[in-house]
């Protein structure tokens, strides 16, 4: 019967890792360019036992969450009429220079304005980081803006990719380094906006909640099996 507790808290703690996810997806639901996290479920080991009558019975272990990765799918694009908004039709990347830390990260939120930094003028990001150009350089907007100045990255596997805060990547050794995009297109004027569906999200809610309760279920059966049997010794 212990092996029942075990199984039922493996499911426990995988439902609300689940649930935690999805709240990070609801939470994200009007963040620009995002992409929501989905999660991969892995039975644990199974054993056989002695069932009798020389029968052996396979009885598992629980589940665990085996891996949360991310959902690539294209946003919808939305017009702005901003000259400095941009939207990445395709699997491409923003590159994005962090002016405190010089750590390279990409993104798909494509709003971007000009920072003055004495007589020159900058592309950056709504946090104030720098946009990186197809040179993989600072895009100095001096002279004038023009979108044809901003790079566009990919990666070999980027589901390999690493999510940090604020609606980063970085590269990770299962993505590759990042190389120059030409197939993607920018969209000047436009915004992609967030790929969580709400709907979708409710539906994994409503499972989630129902593992989650099974799960209790079975410790609650499991506690009282145990009580009698202890009352019978």
């Amino acid at each position: 019967m212990i092996r029942g507790f075990y199984a039922a808290k493996t499911g426990l703690i995988s439902q609300q890792n689940t649930l935690n996810v999805i709240g990070n997806n609801v939470a994200n639901i009007n963040t620009l360019g995002f992409k929501p996290q989905v999660v991969a479920f892995a039975s644990l080991l199974y054993e056989n036992i002695n069932g009798g009558a020389g029968a052996d019975i396979s009885t598992g272990h629980g589940a665990k969450v085996q891996k949360i990765g991310i959902d690539f799918t294209q946003g919808e694009l939305e017009p702005t009429r901003r000259e400095m908004d941009c939207a990445i039709q395709g699997d491409g990347f923003f590159g994005i220079l962090n002016r405190e830390t010089n750590v390279v990260t990409y993104t798909r939120d494509g709003v971007f304005h000009a920072s003055v930094e004495g007589d020159q003028k900058y592309l950056v990001d709504i946090s104030g980081n720098y946009v990186l150009g197809k040179d993989n350089n600072r895009i100095n907007i001096t002279a004038g803006y023009d979108s044809e100045l901003i790079g566009v990255f990919s990666f070999p596997n980027r589901y390999g990719l690493e999510l940090l805060g604020a609606n980063q990547f970085a590269p990770t050794p299962d993505s590759g380094a990042a190389q120059v995009d030409n197939v993607s297109i920018i969209r000047t004027g436009y915004i992609e906006s967030s790929a969580t569906d709400s709907a979708s999200e409710m539906v994994k809610v409503l499972q989630a909640n129902s593992a989650f309760s099974f799960n209790s279920r079975i410790i609650q059966s499991t506690d009282d099996m145990e009580k009698t049997v202890n009352q019978l010794r």
